[in-house]
C-alpha cells in the first residue's frame, strides 16, 4: 500500500491559498472596472455638459449661468481627477493581487512536483515489493516441489 505524501498538508494548504488569491484577484479586477466604468461615465457627462455650454452660448447665456456652467465643470474636473487616481489605485492593487497569485501559484506548483515524485517512487517501492513477493512465492513453491529440475520450472 502506498505510503501517504508526507507535504500533503501543505500542498493541501498551498491550494487553499491558491484558490483564495484567485478569488481575491477577480475581486480586485471587478472593483478595478468598476472605477473604469465610473471615470468614463464621469467623461461622458463632462462631454455633455460642454455640449450643454456651447448651445447655452449660441442661444445666449447671461454671465451668471456661464459661472454656474463653468463652476459645474470645474467640479466635474475634480471628480475625473479624483477617479483617475482611484482607477490607478485599484491597478496597482490588482497588480499587487497577480503577483500573490502567481507566487501562490509557484508554490502549488512546487508541491504537486514533489508530490509527483513521491507517487512515482512508491511505485517504485510498491513494484519491488510486489517482486519481491513473487520471488518468494516461487521460492516456496520450489522448495515444495522437489521433483521439479531447478531451471526448468
Amino acid at each position: 500500500m502506498p505510503r501517504r505524501f508526507p507535504l500533503q498538508s501543505l500542498h493541501d494548504l498551498a491550494a487553499d491559498r491558491l484558490e483564495a488569491a484567485s478569488r481575491r484577484l477577480a475581486e480586485l479586477k471587478r472593483t478595478w472596472q468598476a472605477a473604469e466604468d465610473k471615470l468614463a461615465k464621469l467623461r461622458d457627462y463632462q462631454q455633455e455638459y460642454r455640449q450643454r455650454l456651447g448651445q447655452a452660448v449660441r442661444e445666449g447665456l447671461d454671465v451668471t449661468r456661464m459661472r454656474d456652467f463653468h463652476a459645474f465643470l470645474a467640479k466635474i474636473e475634480v471628480a475625473i481627477r479624483h477617479q483617475l487616481a482611484e482607477v490607478e489605485r485599484c491597478r496597482q492593487a490588482w497588480e499587487h493581487g497577480q503577483r500573490v497569485w502567481l507566487e501562490e501559484r509557484r508554490k502549488l506548483k512546487t508541491y504537486e512536483v514533489l508530490k509527483a515524485r513521491h507517487a512515482a517512487s512508491e511505485r517504485v517501492r510498491e513494484n519491488r515489493l510486489e517482486q519481491r513477493d513473487q520471488d518468494e512465492h516461487a521460492r516456496r513453491i520450489r522448495a515444495a516441489t522437489p521433483h521439479l529440475p531447478r531451471g526448468e520450472d
